[in-house]
């Protein structure tokens, strides 16, 4: 925040931490990596296990997606607008931060799965499908989760959540609703 991104080096930031420039690499490999925790720790909240742990599938991937996308916490929320700003100006560290949301989205739904699983909601062979690669289930939603201000025009609410996992995720995994 002191110098701009241009300016940053892993000196600077060993320095002021008061450690070896390889006490810094031995935790970060690059600076985008640095600035993708940085930012992943500012503006994408943990999900505790006890906010996840519903009744239904449905309520599950709601609670889920709810929280790891950030839209309960209106600071948090400009992730996208930031990823979207980092792509133009700077793509290696969105090309980070993508990833990692993406992935943090699917395993936030994967889990949602086989939780469903062990209540018996969905069988182990639909799981074991859905999760196979080359699939697009999951990915269509976390894409969706990913390019919510392009697609919606906004950012994403708890009431957007719902709306995709009643109309987009739950017909797709086959957990019914598309009200």
């Amino acid at each position: 925040m002191e110098s701009g991104y241009a300016d940053l080096t892993m000196g600077a930031v060993a320095a002021r931490a008061g450690v070896a420039k390889a006490t810094v690499y031995r935790r970060w490999a690059s600076r985008e990596d640095l600035v993708a925790d940085a930012l992943e720790s500012i503006m994408l909240p943990d999900v505790p296990a006890e906010v996840t742990a519903v009744g239904t599938l449905r309520e599950d991937l709601v609670a889920t997606l709810t929280h790891s996308s950030a839209c309960l916490h209106p600071r948090e929320r400009r992730f996208s607008a930031v990823l979207a700003a980092a792509t133009a100006s700077h793509p290696k560290i969105a090309d980070t931060l993508r990833e990692r949301y993406i992935v943090g989205q699917r395993e936030g739904i994967v889990s949602c799965l086989s939780r469903a699983q062990e209540r018996g909601e969905l069988t182990a062979e639909r799981v074991e499908r859905l999760l196979a690669p080359g699939r697009l289930e999951i990915a269509a939603v976390v894409g969706v989760l990913v390019l919510q201000e392009d697609l919606l025009g906004a950012v994403l609410d708890v009431d957007g959540i719902a709306s995709l996992v009643d109309q987009v995720l739950l017909p797709l995994v086959g957990g019914t609703p598309v009200s």
